[in-house]
């Protein structure tokens, strides 16, 4: 047996989004040594502007195909997403080719992205609460800043939004995807007379979603948005893949795709 981890990861052209990655890719080395590591981007939007600006960042294919080039008989590919949508039943389908020998391993698994089930949710929500020691909830808006997808994992966005705000009546989730979610949730935060509101993404890294569509200097952006509100925008310009407590929800995942690969 051969093994090996393949990180597989939206992915970013904004080098700053890098750096939850590189976090988890840190921890990841650290824990196997011996194990070979390596990382792809499931973007192909992004993957596709890469290639034009001269930096070409492989598949998940193509790094699988060098893998097994390698002499690699097993895998583990491990979602660094946040839900089950589009890309990560990507992997899985590419799990179903290795299942029916169209990609040559004598076994590949995959690691749950962070939320997969509703006790992640219940458990991610929890910490997302605990995340910033500033915030009084009382008196302070938290705005989650998520993604969105028309995939049906979106219902893990809906089902940690209910959970959310059921634990913390002045917590609150949009979508970038959706750009009228930060004018209703800037109209409910000024109707319960709050000044403040952090912003926080819901996002593994911090590239353009959080750097321009959050906090970007534009009047459109989310932070603005607020601030036209007359509430004060506290944006945390960091990835939820840089913070240590949600890297380890991560590496959790990928334990137990690890002892899945080794059964």
């Amino acid at each position: 047996m051969k093994k090996a981890i393949l990180l597989a990861a939206h992915g970013s052209n904004n080098r700053a989004a890098n750096s939850a990655l590189n976090n988890i890719l840190k921890l990841a080395k650290a824990e196997y040594p011996d194990i070979p590591i390596k990382s792809a981007f499931t973007s192909y939007h992004v993957r596709k502007i890469m290639r034009e600006q001269g930096q070409p960042i492989p598949s998940v294919e193509e790094i699988l195909k060098s893998m097994h080039d390698d002499g690699i008989t097993h895998v583990v590919i491990q979602s660094l997403h946040v839900i089950p949508g589009i890309e990560f039943h990507h992997i899985t389908r590419i799990l179903n080719k290795i299942a029916k020998g169209e990609i040559h391993f004598e076994k590949a698994v995959f690691g749950q992205p962070l939320l997969s089930d509703d006790q992640a949710v219940d458990e991610v929500s929890d910490l997302i609460l605990s995340l910033l020691p500033d915030r009084d909830p009382e008196k302070d808006a938290l705005i989650l800043v998520a993604h969105g997808s028309r995939h049906s994992g979106n219902i893990f966005y809906h089902k940690f939004k209910l959970v959310l705000e059921d634990k913390d009546k002045h917590s609150f989730l949009g979508a970038v995807s959706s750009p009228n979610d930060i004018v209703e949730i800037t109209e409910k935060i000024k109707k319960a007379g709050l000044k403040r509101a952090f912003l926080l993404p819901l996002l593994f890294g911090a590239g353009n979603h959080v750097q321009k569509d959050m906090a970007g200097e534009d009047k459109d952006s989310w932070k603005n948005i607020v601030a036209a509100g007359g509430i004060e925008p506290i944006p945390a310009i960091k990835g939820i893949g840089e913070f240590g407590i949600f890297a380890d929800r991560w590496m959790d995942n990928l334990r137990d795709a690890i002892k899945k690969l080794d059964n």
